[in-house]
């Protein structure tokens, strides 16, 4: 007879905590869904993350592009090197002073 009782204690346990488990139901699938949004944002974070490292990196290649560029433009337009290049295509500055023309008008 023992055996029966104790098979109808563990039912009720059984049944008590499925009872309990289905009562509780809508807080069981509120925290489920607070997790789901807690992975989702945290997964959206790295992936922004990762995104602003990468367009720092872009920014910062091109500031050096920039630099590098402005640095051989100044190079460039120094009177020493458009002297160079503009002898290479023929053209020689100028010894003497240049003329200046004078209208009628201006008297």
């Amino acid at each position: 007879m023992s055996g029966s009782k104790d098979k109808k204690s563990t039912t009720f346990i059984r049944s008590r905590w499925a009872e309990w488990v289905f009562v509780n139901l809508p807080f069981v699938f509120f925290i489920v869904g607070i997790g789901v949004v807690y992975i989702f944002n945290a997964h959206s974070a790295e992936r922004a993350i990762r995104k602003i490292d990468s367009l720092k990196k872009e920014v910062n290649d091109y500031r050096w592009q920039a630099m590098t560029l402005e640095q051989e433009l100044m190079y460039q337009s120094t009177q020493s090197q458009l002297t160079k290049n503009l002898e290479e295509k023929g053209l020689k500055p100028l010894n003497k002073l240049p003329l200046k023309l004078e209208s009628d008008k201006e008297k």
